[in-house]
């Protein structure tokens, strides 16, 4: 194996929202190349399933149901973790969610809800683990925003408003755990072609406005997102990488 193919041996990393789409290849992909990956849903049979899809290759993955907007069920998590060996190395703060309704439709219940799973959670998550990393001087920490914290987005307004904010906390936190060598940075998607996109039917008419003329694979976003995760990442610090394949050209 080369010395890129287990760049994270060793390493113990958390993705959260890892049952389905950009989370499972995101864990995937970190799992392929050397660590050993905690794969963190609402959803438990589901990232059960993933994570054992991964270990049945033999990879190292396991599975935990978890609300990453819920204080205690991610302390709990964390205690678990530091009863197996008190080592964290990568959070990906990847779980998210969206209702769609515009400005006049959606309700004060809408607007909590989305805040609570795009912002809220991550707030949450770093602020759970990032101890563990400040301990020992190392640490990798990446969000996923979206490009339509870019755009105006008449049915998203309350999703596109959070995930602005993801962007904000982002730089935030890079400049509070910088000095402790941990490097937070995020990246902001375009259209992806997960399941539950292709399911919902939009992304067909995404494409012609896609300079590349296609969708994303979830492993297009998951391998940006490992570099930012990733050993070789030494200086890039607070920064948001768009990967959109250049839709945010036109």
């Amino acid at each position: 194996m080369t010395e890129e193919t287990q760049e994270f041996a060793g390493q113990t990393a958390i993705v959260t929202g890892a049952a389905r789409g950009l989370g499972r290849a995101i864990a995937g992909l970190i799992a392929g190349r050397g660590a050993s990956v905690i794969m963190v849903d609402l959803d438990g049979p589901g990232v059960d399933a993933a994570a054992q899809a991964l270990s049945a290759k033999g990879l190292k993955a396991s599975g935990h149901k978890c609300d990453v907007a819920d204080e205690g069920e991610l302390i709990s998590l964390r205690k678990l973790i530091e009863g197996r060996g008190n080592r964290l190395d990568v959070l990906i703060n990847n779980a998210g969610g969206w209702r769609y309704g515009t400005t006049r439709d959606i309700t004060v219940a809408d607007w909590d809800w989305t805040f609570r799973v795009n912002l809220l959670s991550m707030f949450l998550a770093t602020r759970t683990f990032m101890d563990m990393m400040i301990a020992r001087k190392y640490g990798r920490i990446v969000n996923v925003a979206s490009t339509d914290a870019y755009r105006p987005k008449p049915k998203l307004p309350h999703y596109a408003a959070a995930k602005a904010g993801v962007i904000s906390l982002t730089k935030t936190l890079a400049d509070e755990l910088g000095p402790h060598q941990v490097l937070v940075n995020a990246v902001s998607p375009g259209a992806i072609a997960t399941e539950t996109a292709k399911s919902q039917g939009w992304i067909a008419e995404r494409i012609p406005f896609i300079p590349v003329r296609r969708a994303a694979e979830p492993e297009d976003i998951a391998e940006a997102i490992l570099f930012l995760a990733s050993p070789r990442n030494r200086y890039v610090v607070g920064e948001t990488i768009v990967v959109n394949g250049g839709s945010l050209m036109v």
